[in-house]
């Protein structure tokens, strides 16, 4: 009867190699997913990306027609965040921060930006 004995630089490349693949999947995780998901990420996404400070971060709740997506949250000098994602229109997202409008545009660009960086 032999022993096979594994050597440790094998171990190694094959615990590498499984964190590797850990860190590619968590990075496609955010395009996948339900609607309510998807709102969210691109709404964080759009916070992160005009730097505005985060107080609280946005819920998201799906409408009564199960396709409207708004969200809510609070900035760090106390602003609302507020954003909708309508039924009739789902790839269209806008986002306000206090009265202004800080994004009006494709949900779906925000979500490849998001994927690509």
């Amino acid at each position: 009867m032999t022993r096979r004995v594994v050597p440790v630089t094998l171990v190694a490349l094959i615990l590498t190699l499984a964190v590797a693949g850990c860190s590619q999947i968590a990075a496609i995780a955010p395009v996948g997913g339900d609607r309510l998901a998807e709102v969210r990420y691109a709404v964080n996404d759009i916070l992160i990306e005009q730097e505005i400070g985060i107080l609280i971060a946005p819920v998201c709740t799906v409408g009564s027609d199960e396709a409207t997506v708004t969200c809510e949250g609070t900035t760090r000098d106390q602003q609302a965040v507020d954003a909708v994602s309508t039924a009739a229109s789902p790839d269209d997202l806008v986002v306000r921060v206090g009265d202004e409008v800080v994004y009006d545009g494709s949900l779906i660009e925000v979500l490849e930006r998001g994927s690509s960086g």
